[in-house]
């Protein structure tokens, strides 16, 4: 018995005096973005908190001093590169006062991206910009990452990951590519604090152009797969006999290289593989790109030069786009099966079974299908001229109806000077704009509204000796602080019982607050030690700036103080799963109050009576041979618990 005390007192004291923390920055961190993603843990009776950031340990130059009902907050007020800054947080009460410091950081800025000062910025029409920030994925000499705001203010960089983003997903995972420690990284998911969060599997090289999550929780990419093929009849075939090749279009004899798309789970298994050796002829190839003078030089031939999918979870299939044999391919998943290609016309030899002829793309990239079931694409136009057409780069939507015809949606014509025949991107914003991303003349992107008006552009000359950027793809995001979240418990309180939730009546109530500008899905489970509450395992939808109050009826009050367990993760950013473990009181171990808002002794007797699961001690004597301690003995212990 007198061990039973012992732990219970030691459990009420840590809970009476462990102190909240200040979560993130956490102390010390080097961060490369100036938008910061303060989190503090919960305060007991608070009803809000003041936050304070400072350049100096004094807080004497205060650049922020706010007040807030949240446990995060995103400051995107002023903060320069390289420099130092400090935070703090205090709770506001009920009565306006303020309670002490939970504790001071700091947290040191990063440099701005090497040789990086600023995007060049032209809005022409802010009230039809989309609000938001702009990431952009460079693949060039210079890979990196970065993202800036409208008026083309540098907020976050990839710190010399060196990654290329090629997608961003409607939960804000960003994927792409890293040539540091190659090829381990070539195929990988990152955050904004630059963790590398999912990796292919090691020594794999993951084709550049493309790699995300997928709706079912695993990965895909494209990886290179070669076999001996002919080298076919064309103005390079005495280049290639003069190597010793036959080169008679028969002879399998040359390394033909395409991409096979790949699935992978979280662990990097492989899983599934599609392998176009398996369901495209090598009768199709490019005539008319110089394919066949590069391959000369490269000793394999880049067939199909596969440079974008999109993975539709609503149908299974896989929408792919193979560059080089201008051709976009609707695969069943998992079967494999070739549901239709659209590409160019016969004659071209690329193929006499494509549909939809008529939309005259070549040699594109960035295919995407939208929510309304249009495809969009970048139509880098290489081969334009051969229609009739001078050399166009479009941007493209349009519709497949019944797997065998196309109607076209919308199409824009980038202007001569941003013709771009090597990479580009088209994402359609909420508002219906299109965000166009091309690489011509140094490389821009603009913001297109459907009536084809430019109402924002940015260019992108940006590189170290100011060179054309390679911005291979640009993506307007809410954010860059998608797992900005916070848990909140209602009547979480510093009682005379301790730390802990004191129940008002049977329903514990817990406020999720998504402080992102993402949609995003949550996993909670739920249990308490004494079964007070049905165990909980759910998944929820919160929206962008939303929040979701959760409730839990007690129903089996078989005991007077219990530990609840609350664990969430956010589906889509695991990274930032949290986990909560309190006391819980019922009410009625609260007892009467006095006037001056002290327990009555009795009161107290009969609490700790109830704690110790005996009958309720009659007198002051000393310790029985059952145990019971006296009263004073208890009124002591009360005192020490207390404090």
């Amino acid at each position: 018995m007198k061990f039973y005390i012992n732990v219970l007192a030691m459990s009420f004291m840590v809970s009476s005096f462990l102190l909240a923390d200040l979560l993130k920055p956490y102390d010390g961190q080097s961060i490369s973005y100036i938008h910061i993603l303060f989190e503090w843990e919960q305060e007991p009776d608070a009803d809000n908190y003041n936050i304070q950031v400072s350049a100096n340990s004094n807080f004497t130059n205060l650049i922020l001093d706010l007040n807030t009902s949240s446990l995060v907050y995103i400051f995107k007020g002023d903060i320069n590169w390289g420099d130092t800054y400090h935070w703090r947080v205090r709770p506001i009460y009920n009565d306006n006062s303020y309670g002490n410091w939970i504790d001071s950081k700091n947290f040191i800025i990063t440099n701005s991206q090497t040789g990086f000062n600023g995007i060049d910025v032209n809005i022409i029409d802010e009230s039809q910009y989309f609000e938001g920030l702009t990431l952009m994925g460079d693949l060039s000499d210079d890979n990196r990452s970065i993202v800036f705001d409208k008026y083309g203010r540098e907020i976050w960089n990839d710190r010399n990951k060196n990654f290329i983003t090629t997608h961003v997903n409607k939960y804000g995972q960003v994927s792409g590519c890293s040539f540091n420690n190659f090829p381990d990284n070539t195929g990988s998911l990152i955050n904004y604090d630059n963790q590398y969060l999912w990796q292919g599997p090691d020594d794999v090289y993951i084709d550049v152009h493309e790699v995300k999550s997928i709706p079912n929780g695993n990965y895909m990419g494209f990886v290179w797969e070669c076999q001996n093929g002919p080298i076919p009849l064309g103005d390079w075939t005495g280049l290639y006999r003069a190597l010793g090749y036959e080169a008679d279009g028969e002879t399998l004899e040359f390394p033909w290289c395409g991409q096979a798309i790949v699935e992978w789970d979280e662990n990097s298994n492989e899983i599934w593989r599609w392998s176009p050796f398996d369901h495209f002829t090598m009768d199709h190839y490019d005539v008319y790109g110089g394919t066949w003078w590069n391959a000369y030089f490269d000793g394999q031939y880049d067939w199909m030069h596969s440079n974008a999918f999109h993975f539709d979870s609503e149908e299974n299939e896989i929408y792919f786009s193979a560059r080089h044999l201008s051709r976009i391919t609707k695969v069943a998943y998992p079967s494999g099966d070739v549901i239709w290609m659209i590409g160019m016309p016969p004659g071209y030899y690329t193929g006499n079974d494509h549909i939809c002829t008529d939309l005259g793309f070549t040699w594109q990239h960035n295919v995407q299908l939208l929510d309304n079931g249009n495809i969009t694409l970048f139509d880098n136009g290489n081969l334009s001229g051969l229609f009739g057409d001078s050399e166009t780069t479009r941007a493209l939507e349009f519709r497949v109806i019944d797997n065998s015809y196309c109607e076209m949606i919308w199409e824009y014509t980038l202007p001569n000077n941003m013709f771009a025949p090597w990479m580009g991107s088209v994402q359609t914003l909420p508002n219906g704009n299109k965000l166009i991303n091309s690489v011509g003349s140094g490389g821009h992107a603009i913001e297109v509204t459907p009536e084809q008006q430019i109402i924002w552009s940015a260019d992108y000359n940006i590189t170290a000796n100011n060179e054309p950027a390679g911005n291979y793809r640009t993506y307007r995001i809410p954010s860059i602080h998608p797992n900005a979240y916070a848990v909140m418990f209602e009547n979480y309180k510093l009682g005379d019982l301790g730390r802990g939730i004191y129940l008002s009546d049977n329903n514990l109530k817990i406020n999720l607050l998504n402080e992102s500008g993402y949609e995003q899905v949550y996993n909670y489970s739920m249990s308490d030690s004494q079964g007070w509450f049905q165990v909980e395992n759910q998944d929820i939808v919160i929206q962008p700036y939303s929040n979701l109050e959760l409730n839990f009826s007690a129903s089996n009050f078989n005991s007077d103080i219990t530990t609840l367990n609350f664990n969430i993760m956010p589906t889509y950013h695991t990274y930032d799963s949290k986990s909560y473990n309190f006391s819980i009181f019922k009410d009625q171990l609260l007892g009467d109050v006095n006037g001056d808002g002290g327990l009555n002794v009795l009161d107290v007797v009969i609490l700790v009576g109830m704690i110790l699961g005996n009958n309720e001690p009659t007198s002051n004597a000393d310790v029985n041979e059952d145990g019971v301690v006296n009263v004073l003995d208890v009124v002591t212990l009360i005192n020490i618990i207390l404090g």
